[in-house]
């Protein structure tokens, strides 16, 4: 809540990401009665998250819109579901860590590491659905688990919240599917293996959280496929038009690491370092082999749950690590795996304690964990209030382009939220401009066709006059590589 108190610019520079702007441009506009669209209500998109933008838009129904009132409220947002988040994590870890004979304060300090560690806690008050969807995950692992250890007399009621919770995990962010499809497949072979039903019978459990389910979601994926053409939000493509197979696979191990080891911060430059890969990779694999094998030994629904959300993990670490592009969003996209890695952590520690120093193990084991709390919150001390990056486009903007003037962007997020008039370019949120890229691979004709008659962006943006014949069109009045800032005008 720090931004909150400290006021501008800390409320708008300290956590909300660029992309988080977007989500918020997007919840400000539904809330004021302009529907899912970006510039000013002009273009409709479905480049967001919807179950996210749809409980953002509320704090901008409740202040008309107000852009300062509602960043305050939606603070205490994040941080209400960020506190809800850490209680999940420790319900989550004392379910694992009961059966394998740890006991509470283990399951506490699995939850302290989660949030207090410094990228976790950023990701979580980013804008963005990190924080709900990491939430909506764990609540629906704990009731999967449930649904589990009542086996063939669990109830519908238990049925229906299970599968509607899943429903909910695809709308929080759309890779959830992998986490649906991953525990109705460990609770189908549960089924037939364990409980011994028959076709009939599996036929008619299935039915009904299936059913409900597809119900949760199909609303969304209705309308994307009515009004874009797609099922798929249009922010996907966007992000992988110029990704390469395996482009961000060497990034895999230090990002897990870091979601595993959540004081262990690893710098940008060393990240993709063979021997940093190395260690990283043999650190969390060896740590996921040992979790593994203890979750099997306990098995019940501790070996499902964790079969499930692991299989989860494989999935989106394969899916963003081979065919995904936006390598700077890695950490983010993987952030909703670090409660899984980091219980599987304090089981990995506590086991390699007890086989290492026997009688001292617990000793041991809180010593490490002390240190390592007392090493995430001096990390999370650092003030993050320096800026994100954006906001010398939009001083430039506010000083120099009247409110009513179109103004075009690649990185529309903090600039669009701030100027009501401006119009995306990559494509994100704004299909005419994936469009142009699909067809043509550049927006110049888009942009020389449409009304913008400022191009504001980073210090690149300014070489766009060197391009077939684009010139004849804009002419550069900002170009400051020391503030990261480029603009064009319309000649």
């Amino acid at each position: 809540m720090a931004p909150v108190v400290l006021g501008m610019p800390a409320l708008a520079q300290g956590y909300v990401t660029e992309d988080g702007y977007l989500m918020l441009t997007v919840a400000r506009n539904l809330a004021i009665g302009l529907g899912l669209s970006v510039s000013d209500g002009t273009i409709a998109t479905n480049g967001v998250q919807p179950l996210a933008t749809l409980i953002y838009a509320v704090p901008y129904a409740l202040t008309s819109g107000d852009k300062v009132t509602s960043l305050q409220l939606l603070h205490a947002l994040w941080a209400a579901i960020a506190v809800a988040g850490g209680f999940a994590v420790r319900a989550f870890a004392g379910r694992i860590l009961g059966p394998m004979g740890l006991g509470p304060v283990w399951a506490w300090l699995a939850a302290a590491l989660w949030f207090c560690g410094p990228l976790l806690a950023r990701h979580s008050m980013n804008g963005l659905e990190t924080g709900l969807y990491t939430l909506l995950i764990l609540l629906a692992c704990l009731q999967f688990m449930r649904v589990v250890e009542r086996g063939t007399e669990v109830s519908t009621g238990n049925l229906v919240l299970m599968a509607a919770l899943l429903g909910l995990v695809f709308l929080g962010r759309n890779d959830g599917i992998f986490l649906v499809f991953s525990f109705f497949v460990v609770w189908l072979v549960h089924a037939v293996t364990t409980l011994g039903l028959g076709m009939g019978d599996l036929l008619r459990r299935l039915a009904l959280p299936a059913v409900v389910c597809a119900s949760v979601v199909a609303p969304w994926l209705i309308h994307n496929q009515l009004l874009f053409g797609s099922v798929v939000p249009i922010s996907g493509p966007a992000q992988s038009m110029t990704a390469a197979f395996g482009n961000n696979a060497t990034l895999v191990p230090a990002v897990l690491f870091e979601q595993m080891f959540p004081m262990l911060p690893i710098p940008g430059r060393f990240e993709q370092m063979p021997a940093v890969m190395a260690v990283a990779g043999s650190a969390v694999l060896g740590v996921l082999a040992l979790f593994v094998w203890r979750s099997w030994r306990v098995g019940g629904a501790v070996r499902l749950v964790v079969m499930g959300y692991l299989f989860h993990a494989i999935a989106v670490s394969t899916y963003y690590g081979l065919f995904f592009g936006a390598a700077h969003f890695m950490s983010r996209y993987t952030a909703p795996l670090a409660p899984l890695l980091i219980v599987a952590l304090v089981v990995a520690g506590w086991e390699t304690a007890r086989l290492m120093a026997r009688q001292r193990a617990v000793a041991v084991l809180s010593v490490l964990g002390i240190a390592s709390l007392v090493l995430s919150l001096g990390l999370l001390s650092r003030s993050p209030w320096s800026g994100q990056g954006h906001f010398q486009v939009v001083r430039w903007v506010d000083e120099n382009v009247p409110a009513d003037t179109w103004v075009g962007a690649v990185q529309t997020g903090t600039l669009g939220y701030w100027h009501d008039r401006t119009i995306n370019l990559d494509g994100k949120v704004n299909p005419l401009a994936l469009d142009a890229r699909r067809q043509i691979g550049h927006v110049l004709h888009y942009v020389t066709a449409s009304e913008i008659t400022y191009l504001a962006d980073w210090v690149g943006i300014a070489g766009w006059v060197d391009r077939e014949g684009f010139g004849a069109y804009f002419e550069v009045v900002e170009e400051d590589p020391n503030a990261n800032l480029g603009v064009l005008r319309r000649r």
